[in-house]
């Protein structure tokens, strides 16, 4: 694709940022093997709001249809749909471009509609992007439950993978994909334990690519493949199981419906697990299907429920063959009129910078709650914060990184109004690494409101905060976390058998908050599963709402209580618990690393959503890796950014060409086929010589560096940038530009990282050599006009 994400995060080109989350197994009948029909990629040359892929060949009942779609540079999620069946099911486990922006998400359909003169593919956005992905079509797989396990990550290079899936059984479907942000010129197939996938689709420049293994050998599963050229690169491992041979036992009528949560815009379910040969479960709302749950999940949340209404719910289990059972004894619900609300929130994590802006668009209203958790690293003192309506913040729990830099648990009650929304300000006493997760929330308290309030910090993927005292019902849960890698993505957890839900994140999960709007009575636990392995530290808090509003629950006879697991706890957790309305500050310390730098961005200006056991009706049912699905608002922003030059530059010239409008081909009906992308180019800027080059390579032959290895890490970094300006000097004036953009942006890192060399008891690097190299980057950013 020809849009060449720019601002590439600073750990992305050495550490892989994967998703792999182990999925419960369902029991699986064996059965036959499945059958690839026709597939297709695509790749745009310039932005649109929507692109249309045709499947030309018929399209049987009870087909699977699966992809990996992508859009660059626009604040929203990707939507897909087909003009027969309708929305398709998004997969919890979405990474965003390097540059912290976009969407690239895996989306389904299985148990399709016939269609025997095929069907129509719409990718689209509300706004204008960059589209690209693939689409695959196949018989054979389960007609319910078919998604089994998924693993995904993103990188930079020519080798291609995914990480593990969890084991599975051998004869399973694997469809892996990929998309990327350069022209890496072709794609070669990989393998998994031992068997070679076959290429199904791949754009003429390789930007957009599909193979599949149709029957897999036992164990984990990886996504590889080898790309012809390193670029960025976005690839997934998924694995379907197939439609059972022979009849399975069928599954029992969940029994024990019961609403553990009840707020004025959200429903959270329970129930007992069914027996038999259970694939998942359908929600009902009012008689219509509204969603589904993985089998090993019996807690679901609603998102789609309005205050002061009655509902009345059901739940069935289904096989792997889509067979029903009898639906549970229906439970009738009645929403409050009033409880707390999320309204919007922002996430940021920046580089060396004294101070970072996120910026709520929408209204805030008199008397809503502002909270976040907020860190720097790096720098004496406290991490400050305000906003530029109500002033400082109040500051409440906190812990350090090792015993450097803080974070800290700041909120405002009873913040005044604000129509045009306002600018939160986070601070250090000099230049530090800065990440905050932060939201409004409405319903709260206006006084008093913060009850009781934990911190954590581990290592691993499992983040969790010891539970709190207990806590009376209806109270606003907020968990949030920082962590010192690039997670890439996370799911959230549960407490009390109520869902939290992920309503804000920055691009590279790394700035996190998940919520729940109305506690059920108990201790009160934070729990959230990164996909990598990253040390991180966390907060809970819960506040007192506005008022007790009454809510009617109506069960037919018999309860049963189930229980569910939430993700184990991670290595290190220290707890501090602090009641309203003080502002005590209490500390704690985790031995962990210094947290890595990201691009900064905010949660996106019109949806977040995360989980995988409900969607929104009529049409889309949600079957994936995680227990809960929810959508929320949050805001977009991108960071500021400063930069300094020196009297050094490089000078460039430019010619320019116009050809005709960029063209895309899509269709690959068949086994092993190929669609073709023509981008004819439009401007092209040619540089006369690569001094980037000249001037680095001369920087670190200074006599300031005379003696001294420079860090492997800042040497690749100078290394990225010349070769993404050789790059640029080829290629059409668009993507030159996005290429020197990148290269911008991969220059000021290597100086943050030569910098960082310095510090420390061990030393890398003298300040003097450090001092080199930045002013020749400042040199070489000067000249690349960007």
């Amino acid at each position: 694709m020809n849009h060449s994400p720019s601002a590439l995060s600073a750990a992305a080109l050495a550490v892989i940022a994967a998703l792999g989350v182990p999925l419960p197994r369902s029991a699986v009948a064996q059965s036959t093997t499945p059958t690839f029909v026709q597939g297709a990629a695509f790749s745009t040359g310039s932005r649109v709001s929507t692109l249309t892929v045709p499947l030309t060949l018929p399209v049987g009942q009870g087909d699977l249809l699966v992809g990996w779609f992508s859009q660059f540079d626009a604040p929203e999620q990707v939507q897909v749909s087909d003009d027969v069946n309708g929305t398709w099911t998004r997969v919890p486990g979405s990474l965003t471009f390097m540059s912290d922006t976009g969407d690239i998400a895996l989306y389904y359909r299985e148990n399709s509609q016939a269609a025997p003169g095929g069907m129509t593919i719409t990718v689209s956005v509300s706004s204008t992007a960059y589209l690209q992905g693939t689409v695959a079509d196949y018989s054979g797989v389960a007609l319910a439950g078919s998604l089994d396990q998924i693993a995904a990550a993103r990188d930079v290079g020519t080798a291609v993978d995914t990480g593990a899936t969890a084991a599975v059984d051998a004869g399973e479907l694997v469809f892996a994909a990929l998309v990327t942000g350069g022209d890496p010129g072709s794609v070669t197939p990989g393998s998994s334990v031992g068997v070679p996938y076959t290429a199904r689709a791949q754009t003429s420049n390789g930007s957009s690519y599909e193979a599949d293994l149709v029957s897999s050998a036992a164990g984990a599963q990886d996504g590889t493949a080898t790309l012809a050229s390193a670029t960025d690169w976005y690839a997934v491992c998924a694995v379907f199981h197939l439609a059972p041979a022979t009849p399975q036992e069928p599954p029992s009528t969940p029994a024990g419906l019961e609403a553990t949560s009840v707020a004025s815009t959200r429903v959270a379910l329970a129930w007992s697990p069914s027996t038999g040969s259970v694939a998942g479960y359908t929600v009902y709302r009012d008689g219509a299907a509204i969603g589904t749950a993985r089998p090993d999940t019996t807690i679901f949340l609603d998102p789609g429920v309005m205050p002061s209404t009655t509902y009345t719910y059901s739940v069935d289990a289904f096989d792997l063959a889509n067979d029903h059972s009898a639906q549970s004894a229906p439970l009738t619900v009645t929403t409050p009129a009033q409880s707390p609300e999320f309204i919007q929130g922002a996430a940021a994590s920046s580089d060396r910078v004294a101070s970072d802006t996120l910026t709520l668009t929408e209204p805030v209203a008199a008397g809503d709650l502002l909270v976040g958790w907020f860190s720097q690293f790096d720098v004496p003192g406290e991490v400050q914060v305000s906003d530029n309506v109500n002033g400082p913040w109040t500051r409440s729990v906190s812990t350090t990184f090792s015993g450097a830099g803080d974070i800290a648990l700041y909120y405002r009650e009873n913040s005044a109004a604000s129509p045009s929304g306002l600018a939160i300000t986070v601070s250090a006493s000099a230049p530090a690494y800065l990440q905050a997760a932060a939201a409004d929330y409405r319903g709260v308290a206006t006084a008093g409101a913060l009850d009781q309030a934990v911190v954590s910090g581990g290592q691993g993927t499992n983040a969790s905060a010891a539970p709190t005292a207990s806590a009376p019902a209806g109270e606003l849960v907020v968990a949030a976390v920082v962590a010192g890698g690039q997670p890439a993505y996370a799911i959230p957890g549960s407490s009390q058998r109520v869902p939290y839900v992920l309503d804000v994140r920055n691009g590279s999960a790394s700035s996190l908050l998940e919520d729940i709007l109305s506690s059920a009575e108990g201790p009160q636990e934070g729990s959230l599963t990164l996909c990598t392995a990253s040390n991180w530290f966390m907060v809970l808090a819960t506040f007192r709402p506005a008022s007790t509003a009454s809510t009617t629950t109506t069960t037919q006879p018999a309860t049963t209580t189930t229980a569910t697991t939430d993700p184990p706890a991670t290595t290190t957790t220290s707890t501090t618990t602090t009641e309203a309305p003080t502002t005590t500050t209490s500390t704690s310390t985790t031995t962990t690393q210094a947290p890595t730098t990201t691009t900064t961005t905010r949660a996106s200006s019109t949806s977040t959503s995360s989980s995988t056991t409900t969607t929104p009706p009529p049409t889309t049912t949600t079957q994936a890796p995680t227990t809960t699905t929810s959508t929320s608002t949050s805001t977009t922003t991108e960071a500021p950014t400063t930069t300094t030059t020196s009297a050094t530059t490089t000078t460039s010239t430019s010619t320019t060409t116009t050809q005709a409008p960029p063209t895309t081909t899509t269709m690959v009906p068949g086994t092993t086929t190929s669609t073709t992308a023509t981008r004819p180019p439009t401007t092209t800027t040619t540089l006369p010589c690569t001094s980037a080059r000249c001037i680095m390579g001369t920087a670190q032959r200074n006599a300031a560096c005379a003696g001294q290895t420079i860090p492997a890490s800042v040497t690749a970094k100078l290394t990225q940038a010349e070769n993404l300006i050789d790059q640029a000097a080829t290629s059409p004036a668009e993507k030159a530009r996005k290429l020197l953009k990148r290269a911008k942006k991969t220059l000021k890192q290597a100086e943050a990282k030569a910098i960082r060399a310095t510090k420390g008891k061990t030393a890398k690097l003298s300040s003097d050599c450090a001092a080199a190299l930045k002013g020749a980057a400042d040199g070489v950013v000067a000249g690349l006009g960007v």
